[in-house]
């Protein structure tokens, strides 16, 4: 029995110092996780930052999507003005049903509107390229059936950027009934839009004349008349030095030449045309097209109206 007694014994001895040995190891292989405190977290300020750079690629992104919308935005409307412009010769209220000659500018630009008469023509084709080398911009009043004859000449014409106003169907002179009227204007009209695309609220009425129902019904549908402050009186055959020497001694800002490139000979006005517009430019004159100068009068206008508190536009 003491044998067995000291065999226990020493199985409990042997037994205590495994266990110890074995705690021993255990935390040098794996070190117990000391107590859980706010000393042994994440670092707060780590997160922080990375938070803080999140939110501002965010906020980059953003601006930069907002920038791109108001560029897409901006250029949207820059097209559509263009576009109006472009393709709707329309004119300011005040001028709707209006009759026209000069337009009286009060500031100190000197501008001036050359208008070409009785086109599309065959004499079209070295205007346009007279203006193209001079870089401006003219206004062209078509005879319909002249259109339907050479509608190739007037798609060149509104693609490089010139107005077009409705010139009658027929270029009538004498008195017309309502339903005559009605179909010299918007044939003609209608032709314009489908060979070109653009509509027009401006018209000219056959050798000036405004009693003979063209214009009434022109005004009715709103349209302006638009006549001329300088007559190159081109049916008299002038010569090219007659032709130039009309234009310039005629010459003051809101002048509105006219011209002819269709319905006959024009070879005199393709001669002096050149030299006009040279004579101009030295004088210090810019070229715009009659809508342009419209506009430009309807600001001056509207400004002076604001200046002294009256009504804007024509009541």
């Amino acid at each position: 029995m003491a044998n067995l007694a000291s065999l226990v014994g020493q199985q409990k001895i042997f037994f205590i110092i495994g266990a110890a040995f074995g705690s021993f190891m255990l935390g040098v292989i794996m070190p117990a996780s000391p107590p859980y405190t706010e000393e042994f977290k994440l670092p707060a300020p780590q997160l922080t930052s990375v938070g803080k750079k999140e939110k501002q690629d965010l906020l980059n992104i953003k601006t930069a999507v907002n920038q791109r919308i108001e560029g897409f935005t901006t250029k949207a409307a820059q097209i559509q003005e263009q576009y109006k412009k472009r393709f709707n010769f329309s004119v300011p209220a005040r001028f709707q049903g209006a009759i026209t000659y000069e337009i009286k500018l009060s500031g100190k630009e000197k501008v001036v509107a050359l208008t070409f008469d009785d086109g599309p023509w065959p004499d079209t084709l070295p205007i346009l390229n007279i203006l193209k080398q001079n870089k401006i911009k003219a206004t062209f009043f078509w005879i319909g059936r002249h259109l339907q004859t050479y509608p190739e000449i007037g798609k060149k014409v509104v693609a490089e950027g010139h107005a077009v106003g409705n010139h009658t169907w027929n270029h009538q002179y004498h008195q017309v009934d309502h339903f005559t009227a009605t179909r010299e204007i918007e044939d003609t009209g209608s032709l314009i839009y489908k060979i070109t695309g653009v509509k027009t609220a401006m018209f000219r009425p056959p050798g000036g004349i405004l009693n003979n129902g063209l214009a009434a019904y022109a005004q009715a549908q709103k349209m302006v008349v638009a006549m001329w402050s300088t007559d190159t009186k081109e049916s008299y055959s002038p010569s090219p030095e007659e032709i130039i020497n009309t234009v310039l001694s005629n010459a003051q800002s809101g002048a509105v030449v006219l011209m002819h490139d269709g319905g006959g000979n024009h070879s005199n006005t393709l001669k002096a045309l050149p030299q006009i517009i040279a004579g101009l430019k030295k004088r210090g004159y810019k070229f715009v097209t009659l809508p342009e100068l419209l506009e430009m009068q309807d600001k001056e206008l509207v400004a002076q109206a604001k200046s002294a508190n009256l009504p804007t536009e024509k009541p």
